[in-house]
């Protein structure tokens, strides 16, 4: 079934009803290209630190629903979506991993973006929102994931990777925060005020997601537990305003072909994901 994701402009989302706010984001109609970077080394860039482990497994699916980092539904324990997971039963245990969703990742704020990388270039986009959930984790022994921290990444009006750090608090999970078990929690950050006007009004172009998990296992003992952080239903908010009320406005976003090269994108013409 052809498909056309839009998004709703300058709002909050909930969870409420979180697969129908927006067109489903499968079948590759997502606001990126369909890449992942799995960040397995510590990388300091725009004055940030982001965190990297080779320890543990990562899981995603572009075509799998209950593995696909964008499918838009609140499903059961079974989705999973992107996930970050290991065993272990060492005690005091702590583990991360950063993942770059969308062309070049892995690369550095600043570093020249070939005309060949690929996004559907929407505009404006100025938060992030997922679902998170400790499925697998276990209930004991202060075993938890959390989400550490999250960032947009865009081409700049000089053709330069722009990674910005996402700091004010719009949905129900803080930065942090422990979670396992079968509910999933609603993720939700957008830019500093002062931020979100520099990337709308000098033409900052979405090239993907960056966003960091952390796998703990605090406790004592001796048995081996699983440990699990996962990212499903992904979407972004748009505007300098992104913090208002669900349905607060009907103005949509159209989001164009997911792989479109830069080198041909026209954004008087833009063309529709339609498979």
């Amino acid at each position: 079934m052809a498909q056309i994701l839009t998004y709703p402009y300058g709002i909050k989302y909930k969870k409420s009803g979180w697969a129908n706010q927006v067109k489903q984001g499968t079948n590759n109609s997502g606001p990126c290209y369909a890449n992942l970077y799995d960040g397995k080394s510590i990388v300091t860039t725009n004055g940030e630190q982001w965190w990297g482990n080779g320890d543990g497994n990562t899981t995603y699916s572009w075509s799998d629903a209950n593995n696909h980092p964008f499918n838009q539904t609140d499903g059961g324990s079974s989705q999973k979506g992107l996930h970050y997971w290991l065993s272990t039963s060492e005690n005091g245990y702590q583990r991360s991993r950063w993942f770059d969703i969308g062309d070049e990742g892995g690369k550095d704020h600043g570093t020249s973006i070939s005309s060949y990388s690929k996004s559907t270039w929407l505009s404006e986009v100025t938060a992030l929102w997922f679902l998170f959930n400790g499925h697998d984790t276990e209930e004991n022994r202060d075993c938890y994931a959390r989400v550490e921290k999250a960032a947009l990444r865009y081409r700049d009006p000089n053709g330069r990777i722009a990674i910005h750090k996402v700091t004010v608090k719009l949905g129900d999970l803080e930065y942090m925060h422990g979670v396992r078990g079968g509910t999933k929690h609603m993720f939700g950050y957008a830019l500093p005020s002062n931020l979100r006007h520099t990337i709308c009004d000098n033409d900052y172009r979405f090239l993907g997601i960056r966003v960091q998990i952390q796998l703990r296992r605090g406790g004592k003992g001796t048995s081996n537990d699983k440990l699990q952080g996962g990212i499903t239903g992904l979407r972004l908010g748009l505007g300098s305003s992104p913090t208002g009320s669900y349905n607060e406005t009907s103005k949509r976003a159209l989001v164009g072909r997911g792989d479109e090269q830069w080198r041909y994108f026209n954004p008087t013409k833009v063309y529709m994901d339609v498979r």
